[in-house]
Formats: C-alpha cells, structure tokens, sequence
C-alpha cells in the first residue's frame, strides 16, 4: 500500500479520506468512533450496507494528542494477536474477534470486520440483555484464552510496552490512597510485590484490558472481544480480575443483574473442565484477588461511577481486597466478592 504521507495520515475524517483515495480504496461515508483512547478509530461503509474499522496508531496516546508518547509496535501486536486468536477460537461461536481484513503494517493501519455499534457497558441495563448468560458465555472463551495460549508468541518480548502500561494503576496507587485518607505505604508495597510480577509473567497470552467496555455486541447478539492493542504474554488472572471489578461495578451502580458471579461460576467450571481446580489454588486467587482490589482502589477514583462519597466505599473496598489477598485470607474471599470463583457446586 501507498506510504503515509504526514498530510494523509488518518488521524481524521480528512486524513482518513486521503488515506483511501491514495490507496484506491472506494468507500461511500466515514464515521470517528468514540470510546477509543489510544488509537484513531474509525467506521468506513462501502455502498452495499458493508461497513469496516479502520484503526490507526500514532507514536502517542490520541486523545493526549502528542503530549503522552506511545510506540506504534502496539498495532503490530494487535494485528498479530487477532490473527491468532480468530483462528485458534474460531470453533466458539458465542463469542469472537474482530477478523482481520488488512494490515498496513508501514503506516499502522489495521482494517477489521466491524464488530457492532453497542459495548456490554452500555447494553448492561436493557431489559431484553441476559447479562448472566453474557458472563457465562465470556467467562467460558476467556478460559479457552488462557488455556490455549501457552506455548502461543504474539511478537518479540511478548509486547514489553503492554507490560509497562498495565502497571500504571499499581504505580500511581498511593497517590490516590493519599487523596482518600487510606494507607499509601500499604499501597506502595503492594506495587513492589504484585505490580513488578507484569514484567516477568509469561503463562498465556492476556487480552490486557478485558472489561465490558470492549466487549460489542451486533444485533445477533453476538460478543466480540475488540481493543487488542495492549494484549500481553501474562497471567490470566490479570484479565479475570479487571473484568470480575468492572463487573462488580456494573452491578452495584447499574442495575444488580449478576454479571459478576455468572462470570465467576462460569470461569471456575470451564477451568474444571479442562482440568484446574480453582479452589484449591490459592495462587491464582491471590492474584485475582490484588489485582481486582487495585483497580477498585484507583480506577473509580478517575472513572466516574457514582458520587463521591460511594467512590471511597468502593475504594475502601478494594483495598479491603488488597489485604485480604495478600493475607491469602479464602475464608473472607469465599464470603464476600470472589465466592463464585472459590465455592464449589458440591
């Protein structure tokens, strides 16, 4: 394909339209999608009622807009993973990846099926959504993830940029424990037992950022895990416990419709299918555990879910989470938010 010149990179409508007219791509109307932080993200339509994502990476954040830096490798990880995944979980048909049509490696502009218009996010309160069954259907593909993916190289390093931004939260921690009268030395410690473990864990390959607000749905009501650009060799725990947070927030602030326990019960079965009894393992749980309490503990902080004063109970919560995984406490755990990961259906 045609190199980008700086006046036709597709960091706009504009630039978009001279992207495609440069590389004889017809197409009949171009939408920006929202939602999208680090990427310029787009929704291009051909006539005949196809539509198609067109992604582009820029060497920083896009909405910072130059002002926070960011290497462009993150699309060739992306473009890798997707790849991989769609074709080693194309036997699940509940939930997928968005299929990768094109990938203009040169000028970082990755072309995908278009997943849908609504995330699970936004869909969580419709009445006519079976959230639990969401939570079942995503807990059992995240599992087929983790499991699949051991001896599985999406690129050099496993994506060392992917690493160092998923620590962000454990290293920006004690700032906001500070700003809500909680233990920041507590906080800090946290980060040097549990936020160095990123660099150096390497058991699968990890989405990086599974929430339901990168989870689409089309109007089959079919799932598509979208948002790969910060997917990592890692520990699945990591993703279990990010989803399982959001999940928990969903739930207290937007309707009470179970997503976080469906999710939970689903992954421990699907994990005993295939021969890991969750129960007993006190190590995944304890990493589950940290690292849900450290996105309750900062993100909500940023993220806003409710007024100030329920933003410090969730803090206080996770926090609470912190502690009690560290302290490897499976009595508390069992009774309070991770009892659909540790009790048994016996």
């Amino acid at each position: 394909m045609a190199e980008v010149q700086n006046n036709e990179k597709p960091t706009s409508v504009d630039g978009l339209k001279k992207y495609l007219m440069a590389n004889n791509i017809e197409y009949s109307d171009i939408e920006q999608v929202a939602g999208g932080n680090a990427n310029y993200v787009f929704r291009v339509s051909n006539g005949e009622g196809v539509s198609r994502i067109y992604k582009h990476a820029e060497p920083y954040v896009a909405f910072s807009k130059g002002a926070i830096p960011l290497p462009v490798d993150r699309m060739d990880y992306e473009a890798t993973a997707l790849q991989v995944v769609h074709d080693l979980l194309s036997d699940v048909n509940a939930v997928k990846v968005p299929q990768v049509w094109q990938y203009d490696q040169a000028s970082k502009v990755l072309v995908m099926a278009d997943a849908g218009h609504k995330t699970l996010k936004e869909a969580y309160s419709d009445p006519d959504i079976d959230v639990a069954e969401i939570g079942r259907l995503l807990a059992e593909w995240l599992v087929l993830l983790h499991h699949k993916t051991r001896d599985i190289s999406i690129g050099a390093g496993g994506n060392p940029t992917a690493r160092s931004i998923y620590r962000y939260s454990y290293s920006n921690l004690a700032q906001v424990a500070g700003q809500y009268g909680l233990d920041a030395d507590f906080c800090r410690y946290v980060d040097r037992t549990y936020g160095c473990l990123l660099r150096s864990d390497d058991d699968s390959v990890c989405h990086g950022d599974f929430w339901p607000g990168n989870i689409v749905l089309n109007q089959e009501k079919t799932l598509t895990v979208v948002d790969w650009e910060i997917c990592r060799r890692g520990r699945g725990e990591t993703d279990v416990a990010q989803f399982a947070a959001e999940a928990y927030l969903l739930d207290r602030f937007r309707g009470g419709k179970g997503l976080l326990d469906a999710f939970l019960k689903s992954y421990r079965r699907k994990a005993q299918e295939l021969g890991k009894d969750l129960t007993l393992d006190r190590r995944f749980t304890q990493r589950v555990a940290v690292h849900m309490g450290v996105h309750l503990a900062f993100w909500p902080a940023s993220v806003k879910w409710a007024e100030h004063s329920d933003t410090k109970a969730v803090i206080e919560l996770g926090h609470q989470l912190m502690r009690r995984g560290d302290a490897e406490d499976m009595d508390w755990l069992r009774e309070n938010l991770l009892g659909g990961l540790l009790k048994s259906d016996d």
